[in-house]
């Protein structure tokens, strides 16, 4: 996986501040000057916000833009879409990124309050502790329920 930027590996519970600031781990921080970019999503079917980096957020304009049977019109429409959804952040240099409070309340985030982060590779999520042990307990049941998934995985 060298050559694909910074790894993010686990869970983790974190305290957002009243301004909505949580540290992150050292090697979960981008590269000095690079920008992270929320993306309001749903897993599970549960509200969450999934921190691209740069890269990530690059690479989901190239797919839009390479997808071969979609129109110009659905393409400016995606682009449009991912734009409206996502808010460029940064990290301070203390290591702080913050989610802003309206953007955290509107994934049923409270400030102060608990969140859990998920580590998923070049990306990560964040969830309240409620929906993200729901995401966990899903993710361990399909890992139950679905061999190939199970097989894949190896434990």
């Amino acid at each position: 996986m060298s050559g694909q930027g910074h790894q993010r590996f686990g869970h983790l519970d974190r305290q957002l501040d009243i301004k909505g600031r949580f540290s992150l781990p050292v090697n979960w921080r981008p590269p000095s000057g690079e920008n992270l970019y929320f993306l309001k999503v749903k897993v599970e079917g549960l509200p969450c916000l999934r921190v691209l980096s740069q890269a990530a957020f690059d690479r989901k304009l190239r797919d839009i833009e390479g997808t071969p049977d979609a129109t110009s019109a659905q393409r400016d429409r995606a682009r449009g879409i991912l734009y409206g959804n996502s808010t460029e952040a940064s990290v301070s240099e203390q290591g702080k990124l913050t989610i802003p409070k309206a953007l955290a309340e509107g994934q049923g985030m409270t400030l102060p309050g608990a969140v859990h982060v998920i580590g998923r590779g070049e990306l990560f999520e964040i969830y309240t502790p409620e929906n993200g042990a729901a995401v966990e307990a899903a993710e361990e049941k399909a890992r139950g329920d679905d061999p190939v998934l199970a097989s894949m995985l190896g434990f």
